[in-house]
């Protein structure tokens, strides 16, 4: 069914989702085509996504950009093109992100879609996941947009909670179709994958044998539910085994586990009672790893669903809570709940109010004058009070409410929240409050937690109808001692032992040799343009452009890493601002070591040499674009953009035996690579040495600095430093 077995290669889990950043600090470009740029949603292993404005009709949208150095390979191109026409015949639907355009603009290939206000499954999972309810909802919301796309014959292949958008009202989108494909019609290129939700036959296509193709987005959107009901913490202690592993072997051991069909996940309702077992049970229908255990296609599983929800809630397995006083029930509920009953029903009633009520005959008192009074008189009188209230209550059922109805789901406990200004009270341990009777038309919510940004909206809603907004807010950063703002974002490095070199690679690595330091602050990002022509307006230094090609670089990438910078330059700079240039164990260990671990990693990452979290693309990028790739200390670009000039003279480490013609020269060590390194030469205890008093020349030179730019460092028991924390409250 799914062919030849092919080499697998997985994506990262999860996107990386990153605050939407001004154009300024993008540092590179203002717009793409027509559409005007906003700033960077997230990045992932291919590329970027961008929210822009379209300046015509004043709508935002949302841009995918394929990374520039995949752009010329052939296999790239095809997914593009073919993840273009995918989206193009994608039906119109409430769960899908819809195409607006595909474009090639400047070399690069862009894909232009709706831009979704909200934020993505993955936030909700790290905060903790979904109630059982909102999570049906969600889980009904994805096979709704699985079938509609099934039915046009294509297979996603990528769902996974980042891939589903959540938008401000809670609803659920499918996105991200790159490496979807037409049923029965794969590209001859590498199967992709996303390691943590991946089925069993993409890995191994002989345990697809029987199945359908349908068959793999059904297991992933069964992996995503399991994840999303789960919350964060409780998925991550189920695969314990997984995630005890180093972060490189992860993706591997996934793979494992989907493949072993003798380990089966948990049903949930055993983690978490509060999930109803019917639910437990579809969804572990969907992650059967067999797929002759596991639903064919999604209709299925929707079918299972709203059965489910049609069903009453004892038969969801759910315990009933007795309805409140105020509720507008049938009365017979409120019968049998644990109260006294009073009505003709009742056996503990009193027989002297309720005669005859077991089977003892009853003589009615006789009227004055030995006749009694008819009782069709009262039976009929009866019967039209009792007609009267069943047209009243059928009136009052049918009429329409007064106000309508606001549902707040996701705020953090305790949230406060606030409609026109006005205080309604708290939310609830779920993140729910339920607001009822408010006046017809536009008001204005703010739901506010300390810690968390608020969420502010204007919700407009006729009489009868029930609003459910979503409110996804987001933790802010507190305060945080180990990051300073000390001319520029310093964080600090805790005092301790870690290994400096590395055995395995070059003669001037070795040997590995362990370096104790003292606590220190190192600058988060490299020196920037802006930075540095700051720093030459205050002290009447020469901009660095004297070649055409540095002046426009340094003056229209403000954001990006200076360059060309004599080490004496850097120096003056550092001692400007108080600070100095790193020495080279200070660079090695803030880049290399993991403390959590106490082991060293070969690049700052981790142990896999993987180009796309370092800027290596032959071109010097704005500083800060690739997250991913910061050291464990959360510092940033310590591999690729600019190398790195470190303060010390290039010499060989104590006990190394091997000799170098370079050693004891006045060359100071450089570090971290630059832009135009390949990945093995990006590796933290690589070393390269520069003549300090080179002038700046293209590249191309034997020698030259053009590359190479700087960070500082400043002792954390600096008496300036002190003083500057003392007046900050620090």
């Amino acid at each position: 069914m799914f062919g030849v077995k092919r080499p697998l290669r997985y994506s990262s889990d999860d996107f990386t989702a990153e605050p939407a950043n001004k154009v300024a600090e993008l540092g590179r470009m203002e717009r793409i085509d027509k559409y005007e740029l906003i700033g960077e949603i997230g990045r992932g292993a291919m590329g970027a996504v961008y929210k822009a404005l379209h300046p015509r009709f004043k709508k935002y949208v949302a841009i995918k950009e394929i990374r520039s150095d995949l752009t010329g390979s052939l296999s790239v191109q095809q997914r593009f093109q073919q993840e273009a026409e995918l989206l193009a015949r994608l039906p119109a639907h409430p769960n899908l992100v819809t195409i607006r355009d595909a474009l090639v603009w400047q070399n690069r290939l862009y894909l232009v879609m709706d831009y979704i206000e909200g934020g993505t499954l993955a936030d909700i999972v790290k905060k903790g996941g979904a109630d059982p309810d909102y999570g049906e909802t969600v889980l009904d919301q994805m096979l709704a947009g699985l079938q509609a796309i099934h039915s046009r014959g294509i297979i996603h292949h990528d769902l996974k909670a980042s891939n589903i958008l959540i938008d401000r009202e809670g609803r659920a989108y499918i996105s991200d179709f790159g490496i979807a494909e037409y049923r029965g019609k794969r590209l001859n290129s590498p199967v992709m994958a996303s390691a943590r939700y991946v089925a069993p036959e993409v890995i191994d296509p002989s345990l697809g044998r029987g199945g359908v193709e349908e068959q793999i987005d059904v297991y992933s959107a069964g992996m995503v539910a399991y994840e999303m009901l789960l919350g964060e913490a409780l998925f991550r202690r189920e695969f314990v085994w997984v995630y005890n592993a180093p972060q490189e072997s992860q993706g591997g051991r996934w793979l494992e586990w989907h493949t072993n069909l003798a380990s089966v996940a948990r049903k949930l309702n055993d983690i978490n009672q509060r999930i109803p077992g019917p639910l437990a049970n579809v969804v572990g229908q969907m992650m059967a790893k067999d797929v002759r255990q596991r639903y064919r296609e999604a209709e299925q599983v929707r079918r299972d669903l709203n059965l489910l929800v049609s069903a009453a809630g004892d038969v969801r397995g759910r315990r009933i809570e007795p309805p409140g006083d105020d509720a507008t029930l049938p009365i017979d509920r409120f019968r049998g709940a644990g109260g006294r009953k009073t009505g003709p029903d009742s056996h503990d009633a009193p027989d002297h109010i309720y005669p005859g009520l077991r089977g003892e005959r009853v003589q009615t008192p006789s009227q004055p004058g030995g006749s009694r009074i008819p009782r069709w008189p009262w039976l009929v009188g009866a019967s039209a009070v009792l007609l009267l209230i069943m047209v009243l209550a059928l009136f009052l059922a049918f009429m329409p409410r007064p106000g309508f109805t606001l549902e707040i789901r996701g705020a953090p406990s305790g949230s406060d929240v606030y409609i026109d200004k006005t205080r309604f009270g708290l939310s609830h341990a779920d993140g729910r409050i339920t607001v009822a009777g408010l006046r017809a038309g536009s008001r204005a919510v703010r739901v506010a937690h300390d810690g968390y940004t608020d969420f502010e909206d204007v919700i407009t809603g006729m009489d009868g109808d029930v609003k459910s907004v979503y409110t996804l807010m987001k933790e802010t950063k507190q305060e945080d001692p180990s990051q300073i703002d000390y001319h520029g974002l310093m964080i600090l490095i805790p005092a301790g032992e870690f290994i400096m070199g590395d055995n395995n690679h070059e003669a001037n690595e070795k040997p590995a040799h362990t370096v104790t330091l003292p606590d220190y602050y190192i600058d988060k990002f490299e020196v920037s343009n802006e930075q540095y022509k700051r720093f030459c307006d205050e002290t009447n230094r020469t901009y660095p452009t004297k070649l055409p090609q540095y002046e426009e670089y340094f003056n229209k990438s403000p954001s990006s890493p200076v360059m060309g910078i004599s080490w004496d330059d850097a120096a003056a700079y550092a001692e400007h601002y108080s600070k100095r240039l790193l020495t080279e164990e200070e660079w090695e260990k803030a880049a290399s070591w993991d403390p959590a671990t106490s082991t060293k990693r070969q690049w700052p990452w981790g142990n896999s040499a993987d180009p796309s979290l370092a800027n290596l693309s032959g071109q010097p990028l704005s500083i800060g674009r690739f997250p991913g790739g910061a050291s464990s200390y959360g510092v940033q670009d310590m591999a690729g953009n600019a190398s790195e000039w470190v303060s010390d003279y290039y010499k060989p480490y104590s006990q190394n035996q091997t000799p170098d013609p370079d050693y004891g020269t006045k060359d100071r060590v450089v570090k971290g690579g630059s832009f135009t390194f390949k990945i093995e030469d990006a590796r933290t205890p690589h070393r390269e040495h520069w003549p300090a008093d080179t002038k700046a020349q293209m590249v191309g030179a034997k020698k030259n600095n053009s590359t190479i730019g700087f960070r500082c460092a400043v002792s954390a028991n600096d008496p300036k430093l002190q003083e500057f924390l003392r007046t900050r409250g620090h």
